[in-house]
């Protein structure tokens, strides 16, 4: 049974309470001035769940800035105008899309920093209640800056509630080396507050320890902090509550969609159609006017052909990229192929009514991850024994032990693309790796792509330029204007 969330969106003196799915039932909307609410523990038990809520927003175009602009995916030609400046690398300040990722990232932060400034006046029947929405707040700040940091560079840190325009405008960016700071404090801090696991159906969906540990360790690793990074994602893949299913597509099931392999999720449902609560990844990824499910559809994620032949023949992950001909007639050179993610089908009544989660951090991806801080300390071997687990769950023959460094590394490597493709994981990685460059150069020769060429600024998006025409005194990333 779905979780329920009750979805509230603080605005500075404004707040609306709207109770949604998976942690209550859509039913009204108030509005209330802060100093109003947070009295109770009922009232920050509302505002935590409705934090969650917002993170449906920050998702449901994660894949535009960490899949499209990767070897792994493309917009089709009928989406170029909407999708072509992701996969060509061309997007500027203007692009819209970053506006809507900042607002949508610092308004879930500032909420986060409400409810952290409020709970320590409010009196909880018990303390461990208190510990885990503290807890829950800290850790879902800290994913904010990490998704921030990595995508951007420096940026603003707001720890405190704003509540003005000129409380705003004194925040600067700060260097990438304190916004990381500030995200390994706040996940030291939530580790102790959040369970293992959450058993009862209600709060499927939450924050847990294991998530903590994972996206620290990740947190770690991106800094090459490896020893750092192997304790703690170590932690993560010996909890016995989590583990791979038997298969990969079991992973992305409907139907059993908080299965063991599930770390960190967003969720989405259709509880009520029309309300908006619910994903359209189903029929954002499939080709247009295919058929696949009941709605007109937009081919704005669409395989590359590239990735396609990257899997080797029985690799059970190939099974989830269907091969879709549109056009084919006796002359093969006229037939449009379509390779197609199966990760997140649905045949939802209409546009943004999927019951598809969004899936933040998996069990696989922390092994890999594992596998990665270990091999960085010369313990290939011990890395390997990582790797293969996911290879012999996908059904591909393991690799001998005895490969070395560099070896190993490219191995990893292409286990990520292989597992994760369209799960919004390669386009991070290859610029964390200082590959990103190579490998889309590479790609643009071999499949030409709009003739594009990847610079070495494209590393980091762009400050939107309303942020800047705003607060002037907000400097923009080298090569935008």
């Amino acid at each position: 049974m779905k979780n329920k969330i009750i979805y509230i969106a603080v605005m500075l003196t404004a707040m609306i309470i709207a109770s949604c799915n998976k942690f209550i039932d859509l039913t009204s909307q108030t509005l209330l001035p802060p100093d109003k609410f947070y009295k109770t523990e009922a009232d920050i038990q509302q505002a935590v769940n409705g934090v969650y809520s917002l993170l449906r927003s920050n998702y449901s175009d994660y894949y535009l800035m960490n899949e499209l602009p990767s070897d792994n995916t493309e917009g089709r030609p009928e989406s170029e105008v909407r999708m072509g400046l992701w996969d060509k690398l061309s997007w500027t300040a203007f692009t819209g899309n970053f506006q809507n990722v900042w607002i949508n990232y610092y308004n879930t932060i500032s909420q986060c920093n409400l409810v952290l400034s409020k709970i320590d006046g409010v009196t909880f029947v018990k303390a461990a209640t208190k510990a885990q929405y503290a807890s829950e707040m800290k850790f879902i700040r800290a994913l904010m800056y990490f998704e921030l940091v990595r995508s951007f560079g420096d940026v603003p840190l707001i720890l405190d509630f704003v509540s003005n325009d000129a409380q705003v405008f004194s925040y600067l960016r700060k260097p990438v080396k304190e916004i990381y700071a500030q995200i390994e404090k706040d996940l030291q801090e939530a580790e102790g507050g959040v369970k293992d696991v959450y058993s009862a159906a209600a709060d499927k969906g939450r924050v847990t320890s294991v998530a903590v540990k994972a996206l620290l360790g990740k947190v770690y690793l991106y800094q090459k902090k490896y020893p750092q990074a192997e304790s703690k994602l170590s932690e993560a893949v010996k909890n016995k509550n989590y583990g791979l299913m038997a298969n990969p597509a079991d992973v992305f099931s409907i139907a059993n969609e908080y299965n063991k392999e599930i770390i960190f999720t967003i969720q989405y449902t259709r509880l009520l159609v029309g309300a908006g609560e619910g994903s359209h990844f189903s029929n954002s990824f499939l080709p247009e006017q295919s058929k696949l499910n009941s709605l007109s559809n937009s081919s704005f994620n669409i395989g590359t052909l590239d990735l396609y032949r990257a899997f080797k023949a029985g690799d059970k992950r190939r099974d989830l990229i269907r091969v879709f001909i549109r056009n084919k007639s006796t002359d093969s050179a006229s037939a449009n192929f379509y390779y197609v993610t199966w990760k997140f089908f649905d045949n939802p009544p209409s546009s943004s009514d999927g019951e598809n989660n969004w899936i933040v951090i998996r069990y696989a991806d922390v092994l890999l991850l594992y596998a990665e801080a270990l091999n960085e300390q010369e313990k290939s071997a011990l890395a390997l024994e990582e790797v293969n687990k996911v290879r012999t769950r996908a059904g591909v023959r393991s690799l001998a032990k005895t490969l070395g460094k560099e070896q190993t590394r490219a191995a990893i490597k292409k286990e990520r693309r292989l597992e994760l493709c369209y799960e919004g994981h390669r386009w991070p990685d290859l610029v964390r790796w200082g590959d990103f460059m190579d490998v889309l150069s590479a790609f643009s020769t071999k499949y030409w792509r709009g003739a594009f060429t990847p610079k070495e600024f494209n590393k980091l998006f762009p400050i939107p330029n309303r942020e800047i025409v705003i607060n002037p005194a907000l400097t923009q990333n080298t090569g935008y204007y």
